[in-house]
C-alpha cells in the first residue's frame, strides 16, 4: 500500500515571523534614536560644548557645608558642585532612613486592633500622601523661620542643645588628640573598630539565634550582641587613646559655634521628604503584611509568640519579599524629589549647578552633568536594594 505524502506547508507570511518583527522593531527604535540625535546636533550649536569651565574659580560660596571646608575663591566650580552633590546625598540618606522608620511604624499601626491608633495612622497617610511635597517642604521651612524664636531668645536644653530660627545645635563627635597626643587619623581607626565590632556582634547574634532555634532555649541574642558591640567600642576607644571627643555647641552672637548645626533648610527638606515618602512606604508595608496568608499569624499565636515576636520574627521577614521592590521605587523618588531643595534655598546639587550655569553659561553641559549625577545616585540605590532583595527572596531549587 502506497504511503500518502504530506501536503506542502504553506509559507508563513513575513509579517508573522517573530525574527522579522523583532528586527523591524529594533530598526524603528534605532531610526528614531538617530533622528533625535541628528535633530540635537543640527539645532544646537555644539562648537563651544565642553567642560573646561568647571575648572575655573567658582566665585561663590556654598552654605550647608558639613565635613567639608571650601570657599569660592580658592576652589573650582567642579569642587563646589561636588559639595552640592554631597549635600544632596546626605539629605537623601537621612530622609531614606527616617522615612523607612516612619513608614514601617505607621504601616503596622494601620493594622492595629486599637481603633484610635489605626485611625490616626490612616489620617497621617491620607494627609501627607495627598498633599504636594513642595507645599510640605515650604510649610516646614516657614515654621522653622517664623515659629522658632530668634537667636537672641534661643531655647536652651541643658546648655547642650539649642533651638532657634538659626536651626538646632547639638553636640557632635570630633577628632581629638587623645589621652597621649594620638594623631587625628586615629579617629578613623576607631570608626573602623566600631564597624568590626558591629560585624562581630551581628555574627554572634546570628549564631545565638541558630542555637535558640535548635535547642528551643532563649539565648538572649540581642542583649549579648549589644554587650559585645559595646565592649568592643569601649576597649578600642581606650586603646586608641580617646581619639574622638564630644564637641558641645555654644551661642556666639547671632550664630552657633562648635558642635553641629542642623540648618532650617536641611531640616525642612528632610522632614518634608520623610513625611511624604513615609506615607507611601506605610501603604506598601500595610499591603505587604496583608498579602501574607492569615495562617502565618495564627501559627505564630499557636506557638505562644508575643505581638512583638510575631511581627519581627514571622510577619515582617516574609512581607519583605513583597515590600522591598515597591520601597525601592520610593527611595528613588526621594533622590529625585530632593531637587525641591531649591525652594528652601538649600544648596543641593541642583541649586549649585544652577548657580554655576548663571555665572558661566553652558546650560547644556550643566543639565548633562545634573542628569548623569541623579542617574548615578539612583543606580547606586538600585544596586544596594537589589542586593538586599536577592538576600530575602526565596530561591526555588
Amino acid at each position: 500500500m502506497a504511503t500518502a505524502l504530506p501536503p506542502e506547508a504553506a509559507p508563513v507570511p513575513l509579517i508573522h515571523r517573530r525574527r522579522f518583527r523583532d528586527f523591524a522593531t529594533q530598526g524603528v527604535y534605532v531610526a528614531i534614536t538617530a533622528l533625535v540625535f541628528a535633530y540635537v546636533l543640527v539645532s544646537l550649536d555644539l562648537r563651544e560644548f565642553g567642560f573646561t569651565f568647571l575648572n575655573e574659580p567658582a566665585a561663590f560660596n556654598v552654605a550647608n557645608q558639613w565635613l567639608v571646608d571650601v570657599d569660592g575663591v580658592t576652589n573650582s566650580r567642579i569642587t563646589m558642585y561636588m559639595v552640592g552633590v554631597w549635600s544632596s546625598v546626605r539629605a537623601v540618606m537621612v530622609a531614606i532612613a527616617l522615612s523607612t522608620i516612619v513608614g514601617v511604624v505607621v504601616g503596622v499601626a494601620r493594622l492595629s486592633n486599637n481603633w484610635l491608633i489605626a485611625r490616626l495612622a490612616m489620617l497621617f497617610v491620607e494627609i501627607f500622601r495627598n498633599t504636594p511635597l513642595l507645599v510640605q517642604v515650604v510649610l516646614v521651612y516657614s515654621v522653622f523661620l517664623v515659629g522658632m524664636p530668634l537667636i537672641e531668645n534661643v531655647i536652651s536644653i541643658g546648655d547642650i542643645v539649642f533651638v532657634s530660627n538659626r536651626g538646632v545645635a547639638i553636640p557632635w563627635p570630633v577628632p581629638n588628640s587623645g589621652l597621649w597626643g594620638a594623631p587625628h587619623w586615629f579617629a578613623g581607626l576607631w570608626v573602623l573598630a566600631l564597624l568590626i565590632s558591629a560585624v562581630v556582634a551581628m555574627r554572634a547574634r546570628a549564631r545565638r539565634q541558630e542555637l535558640e532555634r535548635e535547642t528551643g532555649v532563649s539565648q538572649n541574642a540581642n542583649r549579648r550582641a549589644l554587650i559585645l558591640f559595646a565592649a568592643g567600642a569601649v576597649i578600642s576607644y581606650v586603646v586608641l587613646g580617646a581619639p574622638v571627643w564630644i564637641d558641645a555647641p555654644i551661642v556666639s552672637g547671632t550664630h552657633y559655634a562648635e558642635g553641629m548645626t542642623i540648618e532650617p533648610e536641611f531640616a525642612a527638606l528632610v522632614i518634608g521628604l520623610t513625611l511624604y515618602t513615609g506615607s507611601f512606604i506605610a501603604e506598601v508595608v500595610r499591603a505587604g503584611i496583608q498579602a501574607l496568608p492569615r495562617g502565618q499569624t495564627e501559627a505564630a499565636n499557636a506557638v505562644g509568640l508575643s505581638a512583638y515576636q510575631r511581627l519581627t520574627l514571622v510577619i515582617l521577614p516574609q512581607a519583605l519579599r513583597q515590600i522591598i521592590p515597591s520601597v525601592t521605587n520610593q527611595y528613588l523618588n526621594v533622590n529625585k524629589n530632593s531637587s525641591l531643595a531649591y525652594a528652601v534655598l538649600y544648596d543641593d546639587l541642583f541649586r549649585v549647578a544652577t548657580i554655576v550655569q548663571n555665572k558661566a553659561g553652558h546650560a547644556l553641559e550643566m543639565f548633562f552633568v545634573i542628569i548623569v549625577t541623579y542617574m548615578a545616585i539612583s543606580f547606586l540605590l538600585s544596586a544596594v536594594m537589589n542586593f538586599f532583595n536577592s538576600r530575602v527572596t526565596v530561591h526555588e531549587v
